[in-house]
């Protein structure tokens, strides 16, 4: 690599994409490296001749997992696709860098565009209005607030060139200090689907239906669909912290070609020229040295020869001559539009980072108008490795807009880094996911990646560190504890339940055991039962972990009690010897009275003690069969009655089945981590980072979340019908709310269903769990208003969360206005209301 590392390196740490025929990243990779056309043909028959049937379709535009975002699903009928297929990729773009969507990320950037809102447009002119936030302006806004991200958050619109806008955009905010991660993106959906285009004469469309970039039979590009992202970090940053670089972006330029061209959508060679002499300025690196050049290469007969003359002539300017391919992506997805210069990026990146150039589809014999004068530049006709050097491995990716926006950035081979040693022993393997459909085939996924990885230690605690860094939030969890793949694989062959569920109640045991289940062991061993789990509990919480209940028996409930904060723990384990004294006492056969005298100073010290101190932990008392729940002040004869009870051979010492014994874990690592992992499947937030050694081992990618693919779409807006695999929330219209005898919540919950697109809403359902939010709240508001004919405040709605208790503030407006109509309706005295002089 480049020994310039003066701070203006930036790295791409991750990247996600759907493109026609490659549904993600590494689909994408092979669709590239084959050199095959996802350009489709459909049966789309036309009484205009001009008609082409043809375009780079993606597949389930329609579908959305709106569950995962917490969207409700009338709104997420409402979005444009190019939203929904953004976020879902930011999602991926993240967990390909290594970390999870709500993680404690910094400052995280967003920077994208889309193409025009398509979508919204024919909902509108079906005369459906639309919800706030379906903007295209919107996008980037709503990737901040649904991923929780907190840095600058910017649209972007340079028509075609936006995606390497958005890039350049996101490169200057992260070497300008601010944010610490970037995501830059562009997304861009045709619609209506599967129609084809009208190729027009003297267009820039195929008439076709054939992308041929710097072909002599070019004869127009061929529109697509697609959307990628990448996120971006400060190469020092990146390397310090063990990030997987794929490429590093090394320069970047923008500028406009101005008056300088015959029209508003025609190239110009002078500030395409100018764009690559900026770029390759600001990479500091020498041009001879690119290899490679991804270019805008629409196949247009105009375009393509302006495209290699501006780079001949800068190329000549600085007086290179040496071998360069260029190629270009549209002839195998079509051109994407806004984000056609994502899918360039990308596919330059693969090649810098793996070193094989892919071919130009549809590419065969050079345009006679592209004059290579000498120049070194050739097309990449047939995937080839890339020729070997001294040097690392350059590229340039050109984006071109019409009204004349050019970009180039300047990409470069990932540093050598050592192979990552360290890691090793057991560690925790944890998965989760929103809904079953997506935890089965994370699981599933999970285990297919096994078998390709080695046995190092160091890969298996990168992929562990790369789980629990990528995690998704949600209520599916299950973890597995293992120290290999090998041992991974066999760990979730032999426990392939359902994710576990309810309250995390961790269990504190009465002391060891002999043989006939009585108390064995000296006094150090019977105070281990306290001393161990409570240091256990303490280490418990230092990395995130809160139970929401204890359940204790015998000298368990001791460090219950310390650890819940009603007894200081010096106390509580004085407290303790005195139990473990009169325990071991009567269970030995002693001296009946060293237990009595025992039992008369522990009741002494919890005396003098007085009142104890709130709990603030629930604790369920096995021993006794009571539960003290958290904020309760416990007797404090009941600490006493424990021993009572224990001495006389009374009372419960089995931990109920729910509740999780701690103290196997006490000083064996797997049993601990097994803790850990029993702790977050029941809901813990653990931090994770506290469990490592401070070493620096290389991220890895983990599998991508599996979005649940549920249809939600408008009626107005006409696409391929998709079989109904996951559910349909089509949008529809408002239907009747109140019938004879409905009654108020009847009539809250249709309001409910209608506003959020839900097909039923239970009583006592939270709006904001279903997806709900303050603007759709305000609809809610004024549906009431149109059925009930009362008005209430918005802040007063917001308050209250299920129907039952919605209906209850309507119920109680009614009877207001009631009062207040009687009040006023009423005569006065005499019947004529009195006269009163002011």
């Amino acid at each position: 690599m480049s020994e310039r590392l003066d701070g203006s390196a930036v790295a791409i740490v991750g990247m996600a994409c759907r493109f026609p025929g490659a549904r993600d990243l590494e689909e994408y990779r092979h669709l590239l490296l084959r050199a095959e056309s996802a350009v489709q043909r459909f049966d789309a028959a036309a009484d205009d001749p001009r008609h082409v049937p043809a375009g780079g379709e993606l597949d389930g535009v329609d579908l959305f997992d709106a569950e995962y975002f917490g969207i409700a699903p009338a709104e997420a009928a409402a979005m444009d696709p190019q939203q929904r297929l953004l976020l879902q990729e930011s999602v991926h773009a993240l967990e390909h860098a290594g970390r999870g969507v709500h993680a404690r990320l910094g400052r995280v950037g967003v920077f994208c565009g889309s193409g025009d809102n398509r979508y919204g447009a024919l909902i509108a002119a079906a005369g459906e209005g639309l919800p706030m936030g379906t903007s295209a302006s919107a996008l980037p806004l709503r990737v901040s607030y649904h991923l929780g991200l907190q840095g600058p958050s910017v649209f972007v619109a340079s028509l075609c060139s936006t995606a390497l806008t958005a890039v350049h955009l996101a490169r200057r905010s992260l070497l300008a200090g601010e944010c610490d991660l970037a995501l830059a993106g562009a997304a861009s959906v045709g619609l209506p689907h599967e129609r084809g285009y009208l190729a027009v004469d003297g267009g820039v469309l195929s008439a076709s239906g054939v992308c041929r970039p710097f072909d002599q039979d070019a004869d127009g590009t061929v529109p697509g669909s697609g959307v990628g992202v990448v996120a971006l970090r400060r190469l020092a940053d990146a390397l310090r912290d063990g990030d997987t670089v794929h490429a590093v972006v090394r320069g970047s330029a923008l500028n406009n070609d101005g008056a300088d061209r015959l029209s508003f959508a025609a190239p110009s060679v002078t500030g395409q020229r100018d764009v690559l002499l900026s770029a390759w300025t600001d990479a500091g690196v020498p041009p001879d040295g690119i290899g490679y050049i991804e270019a805008h290469g629409t196949g247009t007969p105009l375009g393509d020869p302006v495209e290699f003359a501006a780079l001949v002539a800068a190329r000549k300017l600085l007086g290179v001559t040496s071998p360069c391919a260029v190629g270009s992506v549209k002839s195998t997805l079509g051109h994407l539009d806004a984000a056609a210069g994502m899918a360039g990026l990308i596919k330059a990146v693969l090649a810098v980072r793996d070193g094989v150039i892919p071919g130009t589809v549809g590419h065969r014999r050079l345009n006679p108008a592209i004059d290579l004068d000498g120049s070194g530049l050739r097309v990449a006709v047939d995937t080839a490795p890339w020729p070997s050097a001294d040097r690392p491995r350059q590229a340039g990716v050109t984006a071109l807009g019409v009204g004349g926006t050019n970009a180039h950035i300047v990409l470069e081979q990932p540093p050598a880094v050592p192979e990552p040693t360290g890691g090793g022993g057991p560690q925790v393997f944890p998965v989760s996911a929103r809904s079953s459909w997506s935890f089965e085939r994370s699981r599933a996924a999970l285990v297919e990646l096994l078998p390709g990885l080695d046995g190092r230690p160091a890969t298996a605690t990168r992929l562990a560190r790369s789980l629990q860094d990528g995690l998704t939030p949600g209520p599916m969890r299950r973890a597995w504890v293992a120290a290999d793949p090998a041992e991974l694989t066999a760990a979730i062959a032999a426990d392939p339940g359902e994710p576990a569920a309810g309250p995390l109640v961790l269990g504190l045991e009465a002391g060891p055991r002999s043989g006939s289940g009585q108390a064995a062991g000296g006094p150090d061993e019977v105070l281990s039962y306290f001393d161990g789990p409570l240091a256990l509990l303490d280490s418990l919480g230092g990395i995130g972990v809160e139970p929401d209940a204890l359940a204790a028996c015998g000298i368990g409930e001791f460090a219950a009690f310390a650890f819940g904060g009603a007894v200081d723990a010096h106390s509580a384990r004085r407290y303790a010897e005195y139990h473990a004294a009169a325990v071991l006492t009567a269970r030995t056969g002693g001296d009946l009275s060293a237990c009595e005298r025992a039992l008369s100073a522990l009741d002494e010290e919890l005396t003098s003690a007085g009142e104890l101190r709130a709990l603030n932990v629930e604790v369920r008392s096995v021993t006794l069969g009571v539960v003290l729940r958290a904020g309760d002040v416990p007797p404090a004869a009941h600490l006493l009655e424990v021993s009572r009870a224990a001495v006389l051979g009374g009372g419960a010492t089995a931990l109920p089945p729910e509740a999780c014994a701690v103290t196997p874990a006490a000083g064996d690592r797997a049993q601990f981590l097994g803790l850990v992992a029993h702790c977050w499947e029941r809901g813990a937030d653990v931090r994770w980072t506290e469990l490592r050694e401070p070493d620096v081992l290389p991220r890895m990618a983990k599998p991508p979340y599996p979005f649940q693919p549920t249809r939600h779409w408008h009626p107005a807006v006409p696409v391929r019908a998709l079989p109904d695999t996951a559910g349909d929330t089509t949008s529809t219209g408002p239907g009747s709310r109140r019938g004879p005898g409905t009654t108020t919540v009847e009539t809250v919950r249709a309001i409910w269903c209608e506003v959020l697109g839900l097909p039923e809403v239970g009583p006592d359902d939270n709006f904001y769990d279903l997806g709900g939010h303050s603007l759709l709240a305000s609809q809610v508001l004024s549906r009431i208003q149109e059925e009930f004919g009362t008005r209430i405040p918005l802040g007063e709605l917001m308050d209250e969360q299920s129907p039952v208790d919605v209906a209850a503030l309507v119920d109680a407006e009614l009877e207001s206005s009631r009062l207040y109509r009687t009040l006023v309706d009423a005569p006065a005295e005499g019947g004529a209301w009195e006269e009163v002089q002011l």
